[in-house]
């Protein structure tokens, strides 16, 4: 984890409402965050607000850009990032979120 960064990555399935804990690359708590909606395994929970045209940072680096606002607490995916990397087609932005069973405001 880095000091940037905006997002970490769950090691399990979250419900909204669970508190998870938040840990430096030494494995030591460094914080906790409560999730605002359901986060599947391997995702993103959102550190801190964002607004859209914001720059999303992991590992220090920058991935994308918010593309709604971002709640603390809530996940960060294809919905409401877009790469800086890969020009995801919408259409396949739309079967991401359809399977993953997202829940798009």
């Amino acid at each position: 984890m880095n000091e940037k960064d905006d997002g970490v990555t769950v090691l399990e399935n979250v419900e909204c409402g669970d508190i998870v804990g938040i840990y430096d690359h030494h494995n030591k708590l460094i914080g906790e965050i409560k999730a605002q909606e359901r986060i599947p395994f391997g995702n993103k929970i959102c550190l801190r607000d964002k607004n859209v045209g914001d720059i999303i940072y992991k590992y220090g680096e920058p991935i994308g850009e918010a593309t709604k606002f971002i709640q603390r607490g809530k996940l960060i995916h294809v919905h409401n990032v877009k790469s800086l990397s890969v020009d995801i087609p919408e259409v396949c932005k739309k079967e991401i979120i359809r399977q993953m069973g997202i829940e798009v405001e």
